[in-house]
């Protein structure tokens, strides 16, 4: 496969995820709400599959990284926010309390807070994504949180739970846009030790596909996602993982030098300094550029 191509392929699935964000806005606008909601569902899906797909073709690059990053700000942050006004605010509105000011005011600032925070949280997991690792997200996914406002929104849909259930809808996605710029510690899903829990990531992953591509069993989907939540930042918990220490320029913070140490270097630079001085290149400065 050529070089291009390699790349070109895990793109193809991020830009088909961003046209499914599209879809999204559109049919909210359109007042066609479930389908919304399964369009979000959908660029889950997606989001996965590129990464995948660059994992598999080792086709992983900074350029993906930035893509995939502005598709799931338009999916996980801008689709569901625009769902929450169009549903509660907008012409086609479902709850009398659309025409009340405080109810419009509270429904916008949920939704801008959700769409900011997803922005921030985004921006933060490029910058650091060397330093936080593999195993565990610090702060949770915007994936995460568009999947599962989405799964809540097609479950009180789908069970014709009172209109209170919707009307809090801006709470908690103001709720998720929190934790996405938390600190929260929560495991990555990738192969673990046992047998046992490999069987049960795949068995359920293959069944969000199913549900999610079918566009059935929302309460599945929403339930997945809650245990995964409460079990993973529990387990985390219990373990004392804690989040990496970091400076104001977000970079981590190297514990200081021991005194001899620190007195070695100090030599090092003198000697440096000296060499220079006399017209000889600061090997030591050379040594630490390499």
């Amino acid at each position: 496969m050529g070089m291009r191509l390699r790349y070109a392929l895990p793109n193809a699935v991020t830009c088909i995820s961003i046209v499914a964000a599209l879809l999204s806005i559109a049919e909210s606008l359109a007042g066609r709400f479930e389908s919304a909601a399964w369009f979000v569902l959908l660029c889950v899906l997606l989001d996965k599959a590129d990464g995948t797909v660059a994992r598999m073709l080792k086709a992983s690059s900074r350029f993906g990284i930035e893509m995939d990053s502005l598709s799931d700000l338009c999916s996980f942050g801008v689709a569901p926010a625009v769902l929450s006004i169009a549903y509660l605010a907008g012409p086609s509105a479902a709850t009398p309390l659309a025409s009340e000011l405080w109810f419009r005011i509270a429904v916008y600032s949920g939704s801008a807070l959700f769409v900011i925070c997803a922005a921030l949280r985004l921006a933060k997991f490029n910058v650091l994504t060397d330093v936080y690792g593999k195993e565990f997200f610090f702060g949770i996914p915007t994936t995460f949180c568009g999947g599962a406002s989405c799964s809540y929104f097609l479950a009180v849909q789908k069970y014709f739970l009172p209109p209170i259930a919707l009307e809090i809808f801006p709470a908690i996605l103001a709720v998720l846009a929190l934790l996405m710029v938390s600190r929260i510690p929560l495991p990555k899903i990738h192969k673990r030790k046992t047998l046992t829990m490999n069987v049960v990531q795949i068995a359920n992953l293959v069944c969000v596909y199913v549900c999610g591509l079918l566009r059935i069993f929302p309460e599945y989907l929403l339930a997945i996602a809650l245990v995964y939540l409460v079990t993973g930042t529990v387990w985390a918990a219990a373990k004392g993982i804690k989040p990496p220490a970091l400076d104001v320029h977000g970079q981590p913070i190297v514990p200081a030098a021991p005194a001899a140490a620190a007195s070695t270097v100090a030599q090092e630079e003198l000697v440096a300094a000296e060499d220079l001085a006399v017209g000889q290149p600061p090997l030591v400065e050379v040594e630490r550029d390499k």
